[in-house]
């Protein structure tokens, strides 16, 4: 059993030496960091769309794991003729498992705008880095918990870092 504990040890280790050493290059705490992308709603009741989506996700580098805020704006149908801002409220936390592979999971608060009010959402996705002015291409599926019409939700875009 001692020996079984010293090999995950090991392990535990080796995996945070990777981990942290793919975040060594970030500064602690990025600001000025956004994203631009598209979003698709797929709601129980309500019509499915796609929008342009546009937000601030300002990043703080724990070392071994970073933490993601996020506060962004897009769209979506009520019917084929009439559309409603979302704004979405999300904290996220960032668990590097490749040196230019994150995920994330986290959730937060989406306000839908004249049509149910604010709603809990939970996140998971896929990040991608890729350099530094665009830092990550990033894959997310979020579940709005709206009373009576959960839906789900598909975001893909860039990150922006300046």
């Amino acid at each position: 059993m001692a020996n079984r504990l010293t090999h995950y040890f090991f392990i535990l280790n080796v995996f945070c030496f990777v981990c942290s050493a793919s975040f060594g290059a970030v500064k602690p705490v990025k600001l000025t960091n956004f994203k631009v992308g598209f979003s698709k709603t797929s709601p129980k009741i309500f019509t499915s769309s796609q929008s342009p989506e546009l937000g601030w996700t300002p990043i703080i580098d724990l070392g071994v794991v970073a933490l993601r805020g996020e506060i962004s704006l897009f769209s979506a149908k009520r019917s084929t003729d009439s559309k409603f801002m979302i704004t979405n409220y999300e904290a996220l936390l960032m668990l590097p498992i490749l040196p230019l592979v994150t995920i994330e999971a986290g959730g937060g608060l989406q306000n839908w705008h004249g049509q149910g009010g604010i709603s809990p959402i939970a996140t998971g996705g896929l990040m991608i880095r890729i350099g530094e002015v665009i830092d990550r291409l990033y894959f997310d599926l979020s579940r709005v918990f709206v009373k009576g019409n959960e839906t789900n939700e598909f975001r893909v875009g860039i990150g922006l870092n300046f």
